[in-house]
């Protein structure tokens, strides 16, 4: 680098590079952990359907037999009025008519059970029903969280490639002990190596930095650290001002 402001500048460049590459990085893990959550999610909504589906057909089943009960009990009850003719004393009589209103108590239980199965199949379909759709719905919204994140991912991608290349020019031109120095910090400090002052504190810790440290920072005549955190500092007005007027309009921002 042929002078300092020059270094500052490719500093704030490559920590920014550095941002937008972990952006990319976070937002790829980020879906990733979406869709196998969203899977799972689903999965566990299918199985619950499954389980209901399940008990509804047992239900089913059972009002199958239930029904079946009823009528075979019918059928006897018409082969026990057919004897009817063929009573001969009030001894049969009696006890065919108990017979049959054995039968008659018989069928009107069943039927009532078949009522009560009848409700619970109705409830049964309905809660599935609801479910289902709620299951839809899930999907649907899962499916449109997932397309605007791999959006996102994909537009960073695109970058990627040109952000890595600068990324690779920037460190090639630095002292090598900066860049050390540099990565050593970010590995530390969740990738930040560089952090801008605002208003007289560090953006990387939120600590107050010393005033006439931030003098020297807004000067950029030297490579400062937080005394907190140890991040690089550096005044991110006065290098952005470098690179939208050049030298002169950072000098005049800085006195």
């Amino acid at each position: 680098m042929e002078t300092l402001r020059e270094t500052l500048v490719a500093l704030v460049d490559l920590q920014r590079l550095e941002d937008e590459l972990r952006d990319l990085r976070v937002a790829k893990a980020e879906l990733e952990a979406m869709r196998r959550d969203n899977a799972e999610a689903l999965a566990g909504f299918d199985a619950m359907l499954a389980a209901q589906v399940e008990r509804i057909d047992e239900t089913k089943t059972f009002y199958a037999e239930k029904e079946q009960e009823i009528h075979e009990t019918e059928d006897n009850t018409k082969r026990s009025r057919a004897r009817l003719t063929h009573i001969t004393n009030q001894r049969e009589l009696t006890a065919l008519n108990k017979e049959l209103d054995a039968q008659r108590r018989q069928i009107q239980q069943r039927n009532e059970e078949l009522l009560k199965l009848m409700e619970e199949l109705d409830a049964a379909e309905a809660d599935r029903q609801k479910k289902q759709d709620a299951r839809q719905t899930l999907q649907s919204q899962m499916v449109a969280l997932e397309a605007e994140l791999a959006g996102r991912v994909e537009v960073r991608e695109g970058r990627a490639a040109e952000q890595m290349k600068r990324r690779a020019e920037i460190r090639a031109v630095l002292d090598r002990q900066l860049v050390a120095r540099f990565d050593r910090i970010a590995k530390a400090r969740d990738g930040v190596g560089v952090a801008d002052v605002v208003d007289g504190t560090c953006s990387g810790c939120k600590i107050q930095v010393p005033p006439q440290q931030f003098i020297r920072l807004q000067r950029m005549e030297s490579i400062e650290q937080c005394p907190s955190c140890v991040r690089i500092l550096v005044y991110f007005t006065g290098v952005d001002g470098l690179s939208a007027g050049g030298p002169e309009v950072a000098a005049q921002s800085a006195e």
